[in-house]
């Protein structure tokens, strides 16, 4: 892995539920855009998404941003 950078961020918890529902609907939002694309279609439908998320880096970083916010949501009391 290259460098990788480690990002604080301080919300109170209904910020960050907002947060990543809003990131969860734009991100199947943009995968379910790309899902029928000619470039697509000949990748079997259970590795489509990962193929997706190789060829667009900013919904790969998106998807590790959520799991990010989700671990930290379920880590409140």
């Amino acid at each position: 892995m290259e460098k990788a950078i480690f990002i604080e961020l301080k919300l109170e918890p209904k910020l960050a539920e907002a947060l990543l529902l809003y990131l969860r609907q734009e991100l199947r939002s943009a995968i379910q855009q790309q899902w029928h694309a000619a470039r697509y279609l000949p990748v079997p439908e259970d590795s489509r998404c990962g193929a997706i998320l190789r060829d667009a880096p900013h919904l790969a970083a998106q998807k590790k941003a959520l799991g990010a916010l989700k671990a930290a949501l379920d880590r409140l009391p």
